[in-house]
């Protein structure tokens, strides 16, 4: 067993290495990210007709009114008129800078799904420590063990000039999304039926990987993040409750998970939560926030950099302050609560690996160049076809500064349906907050998570 895996870790490695490079950038690259580049490596200057700015610096300092008993963000672009609108009508006249996503939405919603688009506002700003531990790392970082594993770096997107797909996707994994996050939010399964579903639940996510006070146990094993949550709508799951953890080297720590069952007053070790095991009906478990977990089923293309009309400076859909019930309409959202604009997106191709297995066969996720959260993905299905999209809605929370966080929806184009989670919309949900102490690491045991589902 052991030679196998030898065997199979290197071959995956040349396999690897023959589409994409691996090379450390220099010194006088780094020195870009003060000068064409941002800190976290965008282009710092706008495109050439101006419906793209230049990136001053982003949005920092709390809103007014914050905090608040609701966690409630309010748009900080609340003055903005809308440009116009993409609808199914009018659809091809966009359609260089539309994600296969939306062009799906349009067809199969043609009367409800729109794209009000507005100024495009580069907002994206994060704490100087973390621009310096990009600087720092960033001619240190490299990816190992066939692109499933990183190294030398520690709080960081690791590669902020990318050069290949898997190094876009390890920033995505990697991105900064705070330290500690709590929220009361919930997910919601809507059909054009008219039938629907509602969770609530408490959440905590420590991000060990992003915190300068972490233990040297965490660190030294290369924790990522640490997860826990525990239902408490409907009534029948209340008290179930769930811990994972990621580290950055996938290939040998894998994704460890627990479940508890309050019927049963037991934790059990859930190891396959992960990949494409189901989680809710319309989603697999790693559609997490368009993505995450261990990027080892699949070979990452780098297709390019384009301009696309993407959800961008969405705290209205994050706020508990909009009624769900009118927010929540079939087929998606309501289109007047969301904000689309145009943004450079990194585009990368995800091919399933020989000898793999995924219930989605490719997918395509279009990465924020100021933030490096997937937007938009597409995923396709075996036999080739466009199965279930995703539109990603992270929380402009300009006090800590970040953006990151929020809200997700995956749609399933076959089942006529969607699936919204980590939502705050809806009375008795709150919105993020980022601003907490990070609890012992007693916390993230089968004990506690036990304790906290009674």
């Amino acid at each position: 067993m052991f030679n196998k895996s030898v065997l199979c870790a290197a071959v995956a490695a040349l396999s690897l290495g023959a589409g994409n490079t691996f090379a450390e950038i220099t010194p006088e690259e780094v020195n870009r990210l003060q000068a064409d580049l941002t800190p976290v490596g965008a282009e710092r200057a706008g495109n050439a007709d101006g419906t793209i700015p230049k990136w001053s610096g982003g949005l920092t300092g709390a809103f007014s009114g914050w905090p608040n008993k609701d966690n409630h963000r309010p748009n900080p672009h609340a003055d903005d008129k809308v440009k116009f609108t993409i609808t199914a009508a009018n659809m091809d006249q966009y359609a260089d800078k539309l994600p296969e996503a939306a062009k799906a939405m349009f067809k199969a919603y043609p009367d409800t799904f729109k794209m009000n688009v507005y100024p495009t506002r580069r907002t994206a700003a994060y704490p100087q420590s973390f621009y310096d531990a990009i600087a720092r790392d960033a001619v240190t970082a490299k990816l190992t063990r066939g692109g499933d594993a990183v190294e030398g770096v520690w709080g960081a997107i690791p590669f902020p000039i990318p050069e290949n797909g898997h190094e876009v996707i390890w920033n995505h994994l990697l991105r900064y999304t705070g330290v500690y996050r709590v929220a009361s939010v919930g997910e919601n399964l809507v059909y054009t039926n008219g039938s629907s579903l509602a969770y609530d639940f408490k959440l905590d996510i420590h991000h060990t990987f992003h915190d300068p006070s972490v233990s040297e146990k965490d660190r030294k094993d290369g924790v990522l993040w640490k997860y826990s949550s525990t239902m408490s709508k409907p009534a029948r799951d209340a008290g179930e409750g769930i811990l994972a953890m990621d580290n950055i080297n996938f290939a040998d720590n894998p994704r460890k998970a627990w479940i508890y069952d309050p019927g049963e007053r037991r934790v059990r070790r859930a190891p396959n939560m992960g990949f494409d095991t189901p989680d809710r009906a319309l989603n697999v478990f790693d559609d997490y926030e368009l993505y995450s977990g261990s990027p080892e089923r699949y070979d990452f293309k780098l297709i390019g950099k384009q301009e696309m009309y993407i959800p961008y400076n969405n705290n209205e859909v994050n706020s508990p302050r909009h009624d769900s019930s009118t927010a929540l309409t079939p087929g998606f959202i309501n289109a007047d609560l969301l904000r689309y604009e145009l943004h450079r997106v990194w585009v990368v191709e995800a091919t399933i690996k020989e000898g793999q297995r995924h219930v989605y066969a490719k997918r395509r996720f279009y990465v924020d160049e100021d933030t490096w959260n997937v937007m938009v993905t597409d995923k396709y299905d075996g036999n080739g076809n466009l199965w279930r999209v995703g539109f990603s809605y992270p929380v402009v929370a300009a006090e800590m500064p970040l953006t990151g966080g929020g809200s997700y929806i995956h749609v399933d184009l076959k089942k006529n349906g969607y699936y919204l989670a980590f939502t705050s919309l809806g009375k008795g949900r709150k919105g993020t907050d980022f601003s907490q102490t990070p609890p012992k690491a007693s916390y993230y045991t089968a004990g506690a998570l036990r304790r906290r589902g009674r």
